[in-house]
């Protein structure tokens, strides 16, 4: 597998505000030079638009193999629901946030959102994976696989019920997926709890990560996701406040 990289990824304790944080992470273009500012792990909510969710119905039927003759074997049937969708980042303040990959310049093109019916008494959960661009070889052929970003949420079956009905009513006019405190999303310092531009450390040794100093720690990278909200929106004409006022 052939990562697609561009860029030198660097961690450093070399800093240009050093009362504001400790260490960072830095890109280099291939001339040595900085790109952008030092950017450390960005901890407020982010928000993506959801431009298309689809629901998916399965049944699985296994057959256990602890019994030699076939018509005695125990049959278990699943039945399997899931929400796949796709995101977009939302605008924040005058144009929509920008996320690249450490490693590339390339602008993240494939959000994806994938929402599951737990089975059994586990925890929901909600977990993000992501990947730099990559060529793989798959039956033969050399197949070439986007920058990308995936949500994976867990819900129990109740919960994941109660989001089903919204879905299948036929109101929502828009989807907006929000998230907080996000494991290996990185920008640059700010005062301000926006941003419009978005790093994201998916894997260290994937994305190369130097870490030069031998620093005793690894950099937050994608997975832990400290809080997930998925909003429902519906607008409704108001054509009764749209007449003309009457004369004074």
């Amino acid at each position: 597998m052939e990562y697609h990289l561009d860029n030198r990824v660097v961690l450093s304790t070399e800093r240009e505000h050093k009362n504001l944080y400790s260490w960072s992470i830095k890109e280099f273009d291939k001339n040595g030079k900085q790109i952008g500012g030092d950017q450390i792990p960005w901890e407020w909510s982010l928000n993506f638009e959801v431009i298309e969710l689809t629901s998916t119905y399965g049944v699985q039927i296994k057959a256990g193999d602890n019994i030699s003759d076939e018509e005695d074997r125990t049959q278990t049937v699943e039945i399997t629901e899931a929400l796949h969708g796709k995101l977009r980042p939302s605008v924040e303040m005058r144009r929509a946030g920008a996320y690249s990959l450490f490693g590339t310049q390339r602008r993240i093109e494939h959000f994806g959102l994938f929402i599951y019916k737990m089975a059994g008494d586990r925890q929901q959960y909600c977990r993000l994976w992501g990947s730099p661009s990559y060529t793989s070889e798959w039956d033969f052929e050399n197949v070439i696989e986007p920058d990308s970003v995936q949500i994976y949420v867990y819900l129990p079956p109740e919960k994941f019920d109660q989001l089903m009905t919204l879905v299948k009513l036929p109101v929502a006019t828009g989807v907006v997926v929000r998230l907080s405190g996000v494991s290996g999303f990185y920008s640059e310092w700010s005062p301000s709890i926006r941003t419009d531009r978005i790093k994201i450390l998916a894997n260290s040794k994937d994305q190369r990560l130097q870490n030069p100093e031998q620093l005793a720690f690894d950099p937050p990278a994608l997975g832990y996701v400290q809080e997930f909200q998925i909003f429902f929106r519906q607008d409704l004409p108001l054509t009764v406040n749209r007449a003309a006022p009457p004369p004074l």
